[in-house]
């Protein structure tokens, strides 16, 4: 070791002057981990001089624990100690040597926990094998697996009754032998939920565990995660009460705040196929103890109004499986077809673990209505199927997504209808990053049968073009029309479309450009293919992407066409 020492007095120095640590050689890692191991902020440039051999030795031992941190047991380090006109710097020289290698790694678990699959994986595959290089850090981490999962699964009582790591510098070989004693496994014990909403019976459906079932701490955030997605509460708290486990039991205990009971909502919105829109809601989060719940709507927009009703009876899981019962009114007037709808039905709604939602629902419906000279009543008792999924890296604006939704329903004049139809009906978008900028595919397809088109309500007619269809026409104004020119909609559908949008600048703007093709239609031979393209602006606002878009349609009536909507991609 060399030692570089300057008799004499130091001239004034600035406040906030402080000696330098300087390293040459070694990997930036290892300098790194040298820094972190030598506190230079604990110096002066006041230095004695006989500090500085002290200083010096207390540097080169702290170096070697950082090289030995990353498996260098035998370095060659040279310390100097460099004066300045001011100050100091420590300049340290390193040559790391040979890096240590596992020779060995043994790890045994015995107790309760030995035959645990948690516990098993860890010993059957520690992230450490014969060859890697010597790391403290992995060896550290090792252990940390180890009493994670005894933590987790409810060993609480473990111990690690054995953990070495020995290294044989001249050999440059180590060996890691860690023995850990799980001791036995704690079970729930008494679960207490302090809450006067609901009652006990409906609130233990929300629990996904039994007293008396082993401890798991992945069941615990289940169920906090299950009473805050259940709706009811406003703030979850869950607690194992450690402290007081005993006979092998350990005590759970729940606090939750309710949401306020009642919610009111006014909702705003505008685009160029509904106009205006304003809607006013009502919320009851909870109707009673069972957990029912309701909700109501009036909307009233330039083009569709209405008033709706429904009620929400939680099955087995009521996360979920429910029952929904609805009822509704409603009066359009699409510029192509006007009509009054009336419904009333039930719907069985079960969430999937596989992400996928599934509805099956029987609705009545009673609808007068116009579409072009023609008027009609229809009375139809209708069963339905449907299936549906979105999963979006982003609520609002997405980067990687898709939405899929299919559905299939029916009516017979032999059970309380006034026609006979089958119709099937799907709709999938689909969102990828593509570069700085997103590409957007959208598709939607139907097909009727059993019923001509003259039978169809308007409300089971397909029409082609709007906002959200083939842009550039007006909304609904694509599909088999009459002697008289009126769009009287198809019985199918097939409508696809292609959108690239790019950020401009670091802020919430950007641009897209899109290609639309569709049309609405009643026989597969007679399919007129539309198309309408543009660009648009697009403006990530505090409350959802607000799009606006100037489309061409070369056989629209319409040179060019104006479309404005709003809210989440998918």
């Amino acid at each position: 070791m060399a030692l570089v020492a300057t008799l004499g007095s130091i001239p004034p120095v600035a406040a906030d002057e402080q000696p330098r640590l300087q390293i040459e050689g070694g990997t930036a890692e290892q300098r790194q981990n040298i820094r972190a191991f030598v506190p230079m902020r604990r110096y002066e440039c006041e230095l004695p001089a006989f500090r500085e051999r002290r200083i010096a030795r207390t540097t080169e031992d702290r170096a070697r624990q950082a090289l030995r941190a990353l498996g260098h047991y035998r370095p060659e380090i040279d310390v100097a100690i460099e004066r300045t006109e001011t100050c100091w710097d420590l300049k340290v020289t390193l040559e790391p040597g040979p890096v240590a290698r596992i020779a060995e790694v043994d790890v045994q678990v015995t107790g309760d926990g030995a035959d645990d699959p948690a516990f098993v994986a860890v010993v059957s595959d520690p992230g450490i094998v014969p060859g890697d290089p010597l790391r403290h850090d992995a060896h550290d981490r090792l252990r940390s697996r180890l009493m994670g999962v005894a933590s987790d699964r409810g060993y609480f009582d473990a111990e690690l009754t054995d953990s070495r790591l020995l290294v044989d510098p001249e050999a440059n070989e180590a060996r890691i032998s860690i023995r850990l004693d799980s001791g036995p496994r704690y079970r729930f014990g008494e679960i207490t939920l302090d809450q006067e909403i609901l009652r006990d019976a409906f609130v233990a459906r929300l629990i996904p565990f039994e007293r008396g079932d082993p401890y798991s701490s992945r069941q615990i955030i289940q169920l906090q995660r299950n009473l805050r997605d259940s709706g009811y509460f406003e703030t979850v708290r869950v607690r194992p009460l450690l402290d007081e486990r005993v006979d092998g039991e350990v005590p759970i205990v729940a606090g939750v705040d309710p949401r306020k009971r009642t919610a009111y909502e006014l909702r705003l919105g505008f685009s160029t196929d509904r106009g205006a829109r304003l809607a006013l809601g009502l919320d009851r989060r909870w109707a009673n103890r069972r957990g029912h719940r309701y909700s109501a709507e009036l909307e009233l927009s330039q083009r569709r109004s209405g008033i709706g009703f429904s009620y929400d009876i939680p099955l087995a899981d009521p996360l979920t499986d429910n029952l929904n019962l609805f009822t509704s009114y409603t009066t359009e007037d699409t510029g192509t077809s006007q009509s009054d709808r009336f419904q009333i039905g039930a719907a069985r709604v079960q969430r999937h673990p596989s992400g996928w939602q599934t509805t099956q629902g029987l609705r009545y419906e009673y609808e007068d209505f116009t579409v072009g000279d023609v008027s009609d009543t229809s009375r139809l008792l209708i069963p339905s199927y449907r299936i549906n999924r979105t999963k979006a890296d982003d609520p609002l604006y997405p980067r990687s997504g898709y939405r899929v939704d299919l559905r299939g329903q029916g009516a017979s004049e032999q059970l309380a209808s006034t026609l006979t139809f089958a119709q099937l009906q799907g709709n999938a978008k689909l969102i990828s990053g593509l570069g700085a900028g997103r590409l957007i595919l959208r598709g939607e397809a139907g097909l009727t049968a059993g019923a001509s088109v003259e039978e169809l309500p308007s409300s089971l007619r397909f029409f082609a073009g709007g906002d959200t269809s083939v842009r550039g026409f007006g909304f609904e104004r694509l599909g088999p029309e009459d002697d008289e020119g009126n769009v009287i909609g198809g019985r199918h559908l097939l409508v696809g479309s292609v959108e690239y949008d790019h950020p401009v600048g670091a802020g919430n703007w950007g641009v897209a450009v899109f290609l639309d093709a569709g049309n609405a239609f009643n026989d597969f031979n007679d399919y007129d293919l539309k198309g309408g393209g543009g660009f648009g602006v697009r403006w990530r606002s505090p409350v959802g992407p607000i799009r606006l878009d100037l489309a061409h349609a070369p056989e629209s009536r319409d040179n060019f066409r104006i479309h404005f909507t709003m809210g989440p991609d998918l």
